[in-house]
């Protein structure tokens, strides 16, 4: 069961995952990546924001738990974008080189956005929050 800090919902072909609470351990994450995990397997939704607004620390084990969401998603031609990542998480991505991987927007529209038309990091079209 997700964290109730969470809210999981559905903006047309795109699900986005806001996280509200300033921590997240290791748990919360691999719950939220365990449902969204079941959203691709069951409702074919292969596109995922998760918002970050609210999260001031991220547990390092998340990161692990994160990729493995990734490389699930990259199986079914999904992907996976961060939005509103403040100044220490933002920072996680870019010391672990992670930024790489995730595309970091500075809000949700904006990640919508470039989710919706396949920007990928390596692409370019992404905006680096930070």
């Amino acid at each position: 069961m997700v964290s109730p800090n969470t809210q999981i919902e559905q903006k047309d072909k795109v699900v986005v995952a806001t996280i509200g609470a300033p921590q997240v351990t290791h748990l919360e994450m691999e719950e939220l990546c365990d449902e969204l995990t079941q959203r691709m397997r069951y409702d074919n939704t292969t596109l995922f924001v998760l918002d970050l607004a609210g999260v001031e620390f991220l547990a390092s084990a998340c990161l692990g738990i994160m990729v493995t969401f990734l490389q699930d998603l990259e199986q079914v031609r999904g992907r996976v974008v961060l939005a509103n990542c403040g100044p220490s998480v933002a920072f996680l991505f870019k010391v672990t080189r992670l930024d790489a991987a995730f595309s970091l927007y500075d809000d949700v529209d904006e990640a919508i956005e470039g989710i919706d038309h396949g920007c990928s990091p390596a692409g370019g079209c992404a905006a680096t929050s930070g």
